[in-house]
């Protein structure tokens, strides 16, 4: 079921990065070096080859390498920016996921009224808020978190209502 869900979030971020890719090509085109055959393409006149004897090895260096070189450098800050944005949305995802394991547990526990109950997720701690009718419904519900797979701890701020 795991497997599942992280199948399908990667799904979805795949799909919206070739949406995006698709809606906007020129935005993806910084990320990219330009391929030799498009280099080739766009020239017409043959190329000659410089003669390096004597020059220093700073100045061996063609303007198409440096070009190439700045590529990769960007390319790999936009290589960095995308793996910053997965880690956020993994986190993001984990953290829905565990909060909707728990919203099912809940819902299978009839001594639960899971609609009384709100659940907040982050990074693995849940905190529980809302009202329960009785301490054995609220140490239930704390208990029922708790031995939900992702949760590292469990915060209780559940009220028992009063009875009149």
């Amino acid at each position: 079921m795991k497997t599942f869900f992280v199948a399908l979030i990667l799904g979805i971020f795949i799909g919206a990065m070739i949406t995006a890719y698709y809606n906007s090509p020129e935005a993806f085109h910084s990320f990219f070096p330009p391929s030799a055959e498009s280099a080739e393409a766009k020239t017409d006149a043959p190329i000659a080859e410089p003669k390096s004897e004597g020059l220093k090895p700073e100045l061996e260096k063609s303007s198409d390498e440096k070009d190439e070189t700045d590529l990769k450098a960007k390319a790999s800050e936009g290589a960095k920016v995308v793996a910053e944005k997965s880690k956020e949305l993994f986190a993001s995802t984990k953290d829905l996921g565990i909060g909707t394991a728990v919203r099912g547990k809940f819902k299978l526990d009839k001594s639960i009224d899971p609609s009384r109950i709100k659940i907040d997720v982050s990074n693995g701690s849940v905190t529980l808020s809302g009202e329960v009718s009785s301490r054995a419904e609220e140490r239930k519900a704390r208990d029922v978190a708790l031995d939900t797979n992702g949760v590292k701890d469990v915060i209780s701020n559940l009220a028992i209502e009063s009875k009149p």
